[in-house]
């Protein structure tokens, strides 16, 4: 636990310049994150009610809601984070930037639809919904506003305004 939230400034750091202290009792994101990395610790350890409560409490200070059962690796970068939702069955690999009121979660077309799983280095843009048993390729970026619920093959690019997932375009190719 305590080597991914060091993940997760240490990113800070590296891409926005931003020293771990100042991150650390700052960065909204980063207190988030740190909730639920106990949560989920505690949760693993099967201590009941309590990864749900302090959950909740992130909810409320900052308006973020991540399930403890979600599994997010080390080195996530939560920008702004109002709004965010993150689902029980959720995976978030290394290296991905969130923005605000990103929604990640299943479709709701029945009890077991799935959830996402978001690939190492992704960009989700602000208002993104990725929903369902979907797959986000490696380095890929997905707009703001873009509701997905189909997979996306590594380094893809897909934006708002392209309705058929086969018109998204490559990065590097």
């Amino acid at each position: 636990m305590l080597k991914e939230i060091n993940e997760d400034l240490t990113i800070l750091k590296e891409k926005y310049k931003v020293s771990k202290l100042f991150s650390f009792f700052t960065n909204r994101g980063i207190h988030a994150l740190i909730f639920y990395r106990v949560a989920n610790k505690l949760f693993e350890f099967k201590i009941p009610l309590l990864p749900l409560l302090l959950t909740r409490i992130i909810q409320i200070v900052y308006s973020v809601d991540i399930d403890y059962r979600a599994k997010l690796e080390g080195g996530i970068v939560i920008i702004h984070g109002v709004g965010l939702v993150i689902g029980a069955g959720v995976v978030v690999k290394r290296h991905t930037i969130i923005y605000h009121q990103v929604t990640l979660g299943i479709k709701g077309s029945s009890v077991n639809d799935g959830f996402p799983i978001i690939e190492e280095g992704c960009v989700l843009g602000a208002g993104a919904k990725i929903l369902g048993n979907v797959s986000c390729g490696q380095n890929s970026i997905v707009g703001a506003n873009v509701v997905l619920t189909k997979d996306i093959d590594n380094n893809s690019i897909v934006k708002l305004g392209a309705p058929d997932i086969r018109r998204y375009k490559k990065i590097n190719n």
